[in-house]
Formats: C-alpha cells, structure tokens, sequence
C-alpha cells in the first residue's frame, strides 16, 4: 500500500516504460490520496488511480467496464480509461488511466445563490440519467448488489465499534452501539427502488467549470453498485441540506421515483459516511486516519444530537 509520501519519480519512471505513448510523462504529481487509490497525474495530461489494496484493484476493473457503458448515455462527462496495468512490484495491485477532464472541484465555499439553482438542477438531471441505467444489466457488469450492501454493513459493524470503545466516553460507545442496532434493523432503511448508484458523489468528485457555475463532469465510480438511490444523495450533504432537498425535488420532478421516506433514509446514510474511515484506519493499521475519523464522528450527526 502507498504510504503518504510516495516516490512520484519512480512512479513516472514506470509509466513512462508502460506506456511509452504518453511521452511526456514526468513530473508526475498527486492529485489525492484515498481510502482506495493514489491518484496522479503525469505531464501530458494523464491520471492514474493507482490501487493501494486488493480491494480497490477489483473494484478499478469493475469500474472501467461500467464507464466504458455509462459515456454514452449520461449528460456529463465522465473518465474514459484507456490505459491499465497489471500488479507489478511498483504498482502491487495494478492501476487505471485516463486523460484528465476539465474543471476543478466545486468545495461548498463555491456555491453561491446564483449557481445554486442551475448546479443542483444539472446534477439532479445527471442522477436521474444514472439511476435509469438498466439494473439487470449493472449486474452483468458484476456490480454488487443490496444483499452485498447488507454484508458489508455488518462486517463494518464489527470492525469498527471494538476499535472505537477504548477511544469512546462510555456515552458515546452506548451512543453508537444504539444506532448501529437500530440501523441495521430499521424496516424504512430496506424499502426503495434499486438503481445504479454512484456511490460516492462528495464535491471532490463534481468538477466545475472556473465560474463553479456549470458542472463539466463527475468522476470516481469506483463504489458504484446496485442499491438505494438516497445514497447518492446523502453525500450531497456537505453542501448543506436546504441544497439536498432542492436536488431531490428537481429529481421528482422530472420524474425520479425515490421511494417513501427518502429525507429520512439520506439523513441515515449521511451519518453512516464517518464510519468508513474508521474500518480504513482498523485495516491497515493508520494512526492518523483513526484520530480523523474519530473527531469527524465525534462532530457528526450521531454525537451531536
């Protein structure tokens, strides 16, 4: 697994060998460190996700064979991967790439009361597009499906409620052990239409253009599964909820069917986001990403009520 200083210049070394087309390739330079991925970007333009586990290797391959679907039929740009490379000593669990899409990221300092409007309505009408992608064939694509979605919940369960109980006030581990019996039990939270989902639409993922006023395109599918549609809309939350409920009512109206219950099952999705972090930091052993994940949920939605 890349640790948090890795050698970008034997990282272009490679790619250059791999991929003698792309000249030029060094300097080669970070675009972000995941959970999943190291991403870089080479001189001419090109990004690599570099996988940091197995995990993310198998997921970096199920995601190249739905993009290869999805550029089609969404309103919006998407990656386009053209380069891959099996494990190597270098790259242990292999990589992806594709050349670079316009815009930067919209932070959630960047939406105004003008852009507003018109961003949560492209975005509305990008998920609409994506949600009407046929399931059937998401699952011949090997997508994953709700009874996954449920195993890993449980898995996630236990990982991180034993590493967090020494870290916790004894209030806060009741807090938290309350919640996850209620979640994983909650009849509202297994009734909804499955769609394809993005999995991961935070504001690092939704490119702008330099006005933060239009979107030009969306990246990182790699958690996309079949599941609950509400979960593509809890992680809009960092722009605030009265934007959520806007996306969610352009989303009706062009006549996106949620389900019943759909604030509810957001909120619940949205409070669950922090925990990812720390079943992270309990796998592979990181420090610093525990005492990050801790303070999030100790400054979350769970917590704080």
């Amino acid at each position: 697994m890349f640790n948090e200083s890795p050698d970008f210049h034997s990282i272009g070394v490679t790619l250059g060998t791999l991929f003698p087309e792309l000249d030029p390739v060094l300097p080669v330079h970070m675009l972000g460190l995941g959970f999943s991925s190291l991403v870089v970007e080479t001189a001419g333009g090109v990004v690599f996700r570099i996988a940091r586990n197995q995990h993310a290797a198998s997921r970096h391959a199920k995601e190249a064979r739905l993009l290869l679907r999805l550029k089609s039929v969404l309103p919006l740009r998407i990656p386009d991967p053209q380069w891959s490379a099996e494990p190597s000593d270098v790259f242990p669990f292999g990589l992806i790439g594709y050349h670079k899409l316009s815009g930067t990221p919209l932070h959630p300092a960047q939406l105004t009361p003008t852009s507003r409007t018109p961003i949560a309505r492209i975005l509305a009408s990008f998920l609409r597009a994506l949600h009407a992608f046929p399931t059937r064939e998401a699952r011949g694509l090997q997508l994953d499906g709700p009874a996954q979605f449920r195993a890993q919940l449980v898995l996630l369960r236990a990982e991180v409620l034993p590493a967090l109980r020494p870290a916790l006030t004894r209030q806060e581990y009741y807090t938290l052990v309350q919640w996850w019996d209620a979640f994983l039990c909650d009849p509202a939270m297994q009734q909804f239409p499955p769609v394809l989902q993005h999995g991961d639409l935070w504001y690092e993922n939704i490119l702008t253009d330099a006005t933060s006023s239009v979107v030009t395109g969306v990246l990182d599918f790699e958690n996309s599964a079949i599941g609950d549609p509400a979960q593509d809309f809890a992680t809009l939350n960092y722009f605030g909820q009265p934007f959520v409920r806007e996306v969610i009512e352009l989303y009706q109206a062009a006549g996106g069917h949620l389900g019943t219950g759909v604030h509810y099952r957001v909120q619940k999705y949205w409070e669950l986001r922090d925990f990812d972090g720390v079943q992270f930091a309990v796998r592979f052993n990181d420090t610093k990403e525990f005492a990050d994940s801790l303070l999030k949920l100790r400054q979350g939605p769970i917590l704080q009520l």
